[in-house]
């Protein structure tokens, strides 16, 4: 995959100036590891205002593709939750497609769908990490789910790892803060996953779209498992 980009006028949301800016339409983490950085500390694509000196960050569709991380992520925060499943089975649809013939360049064992900038953030914290997002995404549902200390949690984002806490940032009504959990959290997560895959309940195989309502869906699954002795 070669890195591609485009140039747009874009307004200023706050005083109305049109400044021109340059949108990455495809990005090669190993040829331009520069815009790998940008995108991980959210520089990537600002608009600064040369009017008013407001700096806003333009979302919009983007192709992340690392081969050191055996990864390849398309971005599609223009497209609603209808949008991205019919997205997903166009990909899946291709996958299976091409299943049998000689990999291109671009492939990537590890291939997601996501629906905003942080997401695509977060998938590539996760495999830099060698963790499995899908345990990742039960963790979190379970900690927005019952808050933490009795507080309600708004959104919670994969930062990092170390022997033994997974940190995040997690946001309350009042903004973003640190939070870390026990790695044994991941570790149970985890354990359902290898079980669920062993049963043949669940595949990762091509494009998915891993997120809330799939860890939903997945633990679902496994509540179902669980009501039959032999099902796992």
């Amino acid at each position: 995959m070669m890195t591609k980009f485009h140039q747009v006028l874009a307004e200023c949301p706050i005083c109305l100036n049109e400044e021109t800016m340059t949108i990455w339409d495809e990005i090669d983490a190993s040829t331009d590891p520069d815009l790998r950085e940008k995108l991980l500390h959210k520089t990537l694509q600002s608009l600064e205002c040369r009017n008013c000196g407001n700096s806003t960050l333009i979302a919009s569709p983007l192709t992340y593709f690392d081969p050191a991380l055996d990864l390849l992520v398309e971005c599609r925060p223009d497209l609603d939750r209808e949008q991205l499943m019919q997205r997903l089975t166009e990909l899946q649809q291709a996958d299976n497609a091409q299943a049998g013939t000689n990999p291109d360049d671009t492939q990537a064992s590890f291939r997601r769908l996501v629906a905003t900038t942080n997401d695509l953030i977060e998938k590539i914290h996760a495999r830099e990490q060698q963790l499995d997002d899908r345990a990742l995404e039960i963790v979190k549902l379970a900690v927005i789910n019952h808050g933490a200390g009795e507080v309600s949690v708004e959104d919670l984002r994969f930062v990092g790892f170390s022997a033994s806490e997974l940190n995040f940032v997690m946001k309350l009504e009042d903004g973003w803060f640190q939070y870390a959990l026990p790695l044994e959290a991941y570790t149970n997560a985890e354990l359902i996953v290898e079980q669920l895959e062993a049963a043949n309940k669940t595949a990762d195989p091509g494009f998915n779209l891993v997120d809330r309502q799939f860890a939903e869906e997945l633990l679902a699954v496994f509540t179902a498992a669980m009501s039959d002795p032999e099902a796992l």
